[in-house]
């Protein structure tokens, strides 16, 4: 009787948890419902407007969607930083919800690849002698059906076509510090394979970044050995759009010139001064038209 008692006691804690971790997901589903609601509600605001009368027939449709979408992102991020459940926040919730994948939920599948081709020419000096040229395209030509990754093709092609010249007279450049004039050929694509390792792995780690950014949950990101190419998960993704263009982005790295509060301390009191006068003025033309 007493093992009866434990079994049960374990299993109604069992079933709370269960409870408990179910409940996230049904929180969330309230939320979101609550911004198609919200968003549902601005779309039929929009057609009572006298501006939706303006717009051409055949792009209400159009027009009212893109609304939904707008208020619906609108809703969902006035909320994230908010406290909805038990002192967790919309984005603490939406994290903790039930991960469907992507072939219960839907959302975006992406196969990214890290061009390893332009790696090898860069770190080459952009060498343009046949026999390198040769091998690189070679080894691209080569990748299509292969399972094996871009460097080992490579090297493979350099043996047919580089009739016996060295690879650290192509790879002895600034950038390849580390091969010398009597490095192998088996140095010199040892040295060519971790600077690839590390360009897949500096883009995964940008990938990431950027999707957390974007907000989306649980995703899926993973290297797919050492083929170059990053495989990108995005379950319930709405605006796979906005996603492109977030992936495919190019970083820019801009500089701006800055001061300090020395050099422009006279000309903020200069135009506080002007600010004040004019503010003076106005105050005293107004009191003129009352009189």
């Amino acid at each position: 009787m007493q093992s009866k008692g434990a079994i049960r006691f374990v299993a109604i804690l069992l079933a709370l948890a269960c409870i408990w971790q179910l409940s996230f997901t049904l929180v969330t589903k309230i939320q979101e419902n609550k911004a198609v609601k919200f968003a549902e509600a601005a779309a039929e605001a929009v057609q009572q407007s006298a501006d939706f009368a303006k717009v051409p027939e055949m792009d209400r449709a159009f027009y009212l969607d893109s609304i939904r979408k707008d208020q619906n992102r609108h809703y969902i991020d006035s909320i994230s930083s908010e406290k909805v459940y038990f002192g967790y926040t919309y984005k603490d919730i939406k994290s903790k919800e039930i991960n469907l994948g992507l072939d219960l939920k839907g959302g975006m599948n992406v196969m990214l690849q890290v061009q390893l081709e332009d790696l090898v020419k860069a770190l080459s000096g952009h060498n343009q002698s046949p026999e390198f040229l040769q091998a690189v395209s070679l080894a691209k030509e080569r990748s299509v059906n292969s399972r094996q990754d871009f460097i080992t093709l490579f090297a493979e092609a350099w043996k047919e076509t580089s009739n016996g010249t060295p690879l650290a007279r192509v790879f002895g450049t600034l950038d390849m510090k580390e091969v010398t004039p009597s490095s192998t050929d088996a140095e010199v694509i040892e040295i060519i394979r971790r600077e690839a390792e590390s360009a897949i792995a500096n883009s995964f780690n940008v990938l990431r970044n950027r999707i957390d950014r974007f907000g989306v949950t649980q995703p899926n990101i993973q290297k797919l050995g050492n083929s170059g190419r990053i495989l990108v998960e995005l379950p319930g993704v709405k605006e796979p759009e906005r996603v492109r263009k977030l992936l495919q982005g190019t970083a820019s790295l801009e500089f701006w010139p800055t001061y300090d509060n020395a050099e422009i301390e006279g000309y903020l009191a200069e135009a506080n001064q002007t600010l004040a006068d004019l503010l003076a003025d106005s105050a005293e033309d107004a009191e003129n038209i009352a009189d």
